[in-house]
């Protein structure tokens, strides 16, 4: 058997740490369980994170990131503008539901667990944060802009919690409807 080169062992820890709370949930996850999922000695896994608050914490991280890359990458689409952001967090949106980017049962695993490690709730704050500074940029649109990337929360959350009964072309049709005032809101705000 090949080993892989000891720089991958972090994101092989990472993935086995997914892996593992999709089958019994962050709270349960041990690290004995990433360990052996990620092919990993424990000290091996406790080299990279400390304990199992540090690793919950960079699995938030890494999600985190990953999703910002996607931002990036749909910001390459518009213009460098908040109303060009605007647009991204829509493209973006839609990447990462075609990609199968969000698993519900580890984001309720997760929220369940950030119960009782508030600090897992830090990385997805600071990003709310950024966002919400961004979308500021666009003044008197402000609050519609919010009122869209609220709707992307909603439909987040419902698939995550399994509450709404949409076909999927229903659910289309409202991001269709999210991506039309965007664009109409980032086509006033930036001609301002």
């Amino acid at each position: 058997m090949t080993r892989k080169p000891r720089s991958d062992a972090r994101e092989r820890i990472l993935d086995a740490a997914l892996a593992v709370s999709q089958q019994v949930g962050a709270a349960h996850l041990t690290l004995d369980a990433v360990a052996a999922e990620a092919g990993v000695s424990k000290g091996g896994l406790l080299y990279h994170f400390a304990s199992k608050d540090a690793l919950l914490r960079a699995m938030v991280e890494h999600h985190l990131d990953a999703h910002r890359q996607t931002l990036r990458t749909a910001m390459a689409d518009f213009p460098a503008t908040p109303g060009g952001y605007l647009q991204a967090v829509v493209q973006a949106h839609r990447a990462e539901r075609k990609d199968g980017f969000h698993e519900p049962h580890a984001t309720r695993s997760f929220i369940a667990a950030a119960v009782n490690t508030p600090e897992l709730m830090e990385g997805p704050r600071r990003f709310a944060s950024e966002q919400v500074a961004y979308l500021r940029r666009l003044g008197p649109h402000f609050p519609e802009a919010m009122l869209l990337t609220l709707a992307f929360d909603g439909l987040f959350f419902g698939d995550t919690f399994e509450m709404l009964d949409l076909t999927p072309s229903e659910r289309e049709t409202i991001v269709q409807t999210i991506a039309e005032r965007a664009a109409a809101i980032a086509k006033t705000a930036d001609g301002e």
